[in-house]
């Protein structure tokens, strides 16, 4: 594992990472470029359990910030409340 890293994830956010990965995973689709990294560590993410640490690599950690971020920054533009999001995000920085 490169510079890996552990994170522990709430049941929250870990809700709230595999939402931002679906939505980010569908646009790469799209755009058929980079999917399948983003298709892995959705299912990786899934099979956790909640409140346990867990091992990302330095990869893993920048797609899921920019999932996060992206998600972060649609709730805004809607003009919705984003703690939750931003607490998930502190985690990945």
């Amino acid at each position: 594992m490169r510079n890996g890293r552990k994170i522990k994830l709430t049941r929250a956010n870990k809700i709230i990472l595999i939402t931002a990965l679906g939505d980010y995973y569908y646009q790469q689709r799209a755009m058929n470029t980079g999917w399948r990294e983003t298709g892995y560590l959705i299912l990786k993410v899934d099979s956790l359990s909640a409140s346990k640490k867990a091992a990302f690599t330095s990869e893993e950690v920048c797609l899921a910030r920019n999932a996060v971020n992206q998600l972060r920054n649609k709730k805004i533009k809607q003009g919705q409340y984003t703690d939750a999001t931003d607490d998930m995000l502190l985690k990945l920085i």
